[in-house]
């Protein structure tokens, strides 16, 4: 609410420096064209006062066009950082204590045999090589070999027909993006710790299919008539994963580069909600 209201501030501030720069234009316009008719009647004096006139408007305009850049910059700051409007039916709550559980799917299984981990099954079967990795890369990253590779590439395949069946258009997006793009899907002041920037290209590298899949509909106005458009999009990811967290854990989590599927729908907000529902059943 505070990063909203200053935000709008801000804007008011753009505005009307706007239009203080706008007047002084118009004034040395007007000043400017007295120059010449005072040197016509042969008036020196007065043509070199405007002239002096008009340099004095033109340092102000130029002061005012830097206060206008600079209020523009901190609003766009304070918009792009701007979360989501939450739901009215979200609970707040202190912490993920908190946190309300509004359905369960299937049954937990019970096993006959103490289950393995899974960082005891990749290295039972050579699934994964983390130490070659490590050579040519460094940490948290890996080989993925096998049958587990095969499979990796079929629960792609199969999640992208899962959801293509529902009416959801295929779409590989590029995995990198420039800084415009990612300013409009994500807060960079705080998601840009965790990303690869490519330089000197001044790129990133995706942490997410979600953003290209958004930002790829950027400056453009798409006809209600043609909404919702629906995604589902797969790429690999890469996430630097900076602290503590998960730093002793073992096999193939937290790890900085990895493959997600994303389902997408650019809609109304009348019809988010609605399609909110619909992306959760796709789950199931």
């Amino acid at each position: 609410m505070i990063k909203s209201t200053k935000s709008l501030l801000l804007d008011q501030q753009w505005i009307n420096l706007q239009h203080e720069a706008n007047q002084l234009r118009a004034t040395k316009n007007t000043a400017a064209r007295g120059i010449g008719a005072a040197k016509k009647s042969g008036d020196e004096q007065a043509a070199q006062r405007i002239l002096a006139e008009v340099a004095d408007l033109g340092s102000q305009i130029t002061e005012m066009e830097k206060k206008t850049e600079q209020a523009m910059a901190e609003r766009d700051r304070l918009r792009m950082s701007i979360p989501n409007i939450l739901h009215p039916d979200v609970p707040v709550g202190a912490d993920e204590s908190e946190n309300t559980q509004l359905s369960v799917h299937g049954e937990k299984p019970q096993f006959e045999f103490e289950p393995r981990t899974h960082n005891e099954l990749i290295e039972m079967n050579k699934w994964v090589d983390l130490k070659r990795a490590a050579k040519i890369v460094g940490s948290r990253f890996f080989f993925l070999k096998g049958d587990l590779a095969r499979l990796d590439f079929a629960l792609q395949q199969f999640a992208v027909n899962f959801i293509r069946e529902r009416g959801y258009t295929f779409v590989q997006p590029p995995v990198m993006m420039n800084r415009e793009a990612y300013e409009g899907v994500t807060d960079l002041s705080d998601f840009e710790t965790v990303m690869y920037g490519v330089e000197p290209d001044n790129y990133y590298m995706i942490a997410t299919a979600e953003h290209p899949l958004t930002a790829m509909f950027m400056n453009e106005t798409i006809p209600e008539s043609d909404l919702p458009l629906r995604i589902v999009g797969v790429s690999p990811c890469f996430r630097r994963e900076v602290g503590s967290h998960g730093q002793s854990d073992l096999g193939i989590w937290r790890v900085h580069q990895f493959t997600k599927i994303e389902q997408i729908i650019i809609a109304t907000p009348e019809q988010s909600w609605e399609l909110q529902e619909e992306l959760l059943q796709n789950c199931h």
